[in-house]
């Protein structure tokens, strides 16, 4: 137990150190050293849990996909789109954007780190494999595989433009509000114009 606590502890400080050096420098300009240094670790002791900092940032990515990739699917079934409680669809956006409101810090690491783009491909990504995977769960047949992808291209980039304006913008706008948006843009709009 206690080395599990020392471990929590290392993997915090090195957390705290990325997050400071970026206010100070940007990501590329930051070395292994750098975050050593502020974390008040040895270089091995990183590298023990690290290969880079690199990885580091793409453990944060992983982590919260999955996070958020177990949200979506435990909240979103059904045989048809149909099938989905609008009450329980709203619940999820909602938890959803509380879960980005509490990793506010980490995800804007990644955008400082990586770019904005470089997060806004990882997230589409996965999104873009969810909405396939409910797209057939739900039966929905669109005229062709390549407006479904273009379709889903479209939703995807426009939930993590969203994400990343409310994020960066320091979530100002409430949870409901930003829940209210997204079903506005997405459910009542692109969805109702393709017949789902």
């Amino acid at each position: 137990m206690k080395k599990d606590l020392r471990v929590q502890k290392t993997l915090h400080a090195i957390d705290q150190a990325i997050i400071a050096l970026l206010q100070k420098k940007s990501f590329e300009s930051i070395t292994i050293q750098d975050i050593s240094n502020e974390a008040m670790i040895n270089r091995g002791t990183f590298y023990s849990y690290y290969k880079d900092k690199y990885e580091l940032i793409e453990s944060y990515q992983e982590s919260m996909m999955s996070d958020i990739e177990q949200l979506l699917y435990k909240n979103i079934t059904g045989s048809s789109f149909k099938d989905v409680d609008e009450r329980h669809l709203q619940e999820t956006i909602l938890q959803m954007f509380q879960y980005l409101k509490d990793n506010r810090t980490r995800v804007l690491v990644i955008a400082n780190s990586l770019g904005s783009a470089s997060l806004a491909k990882y997230f589409s990504q996965h999104m873009f494999d969810f909405y396939k995977v409910k797209s057939r769960e739900f039966g929905v047949e669109l005229d062709s595989e390549t407006f479904t992808n273009y379709l889903i291209t479209y939703i995807t980039n426009a939930h993590i433009g969203i994400l990343l304006k409310w994020l960066k913008g320091g979530c100002e706008e409430s949870i409901d509000e930003m829940a209210m948006f997204i079903e506005t843009f997405t459910i009542n709009g692109v969805f109702k114009t393709v017949g789902i």
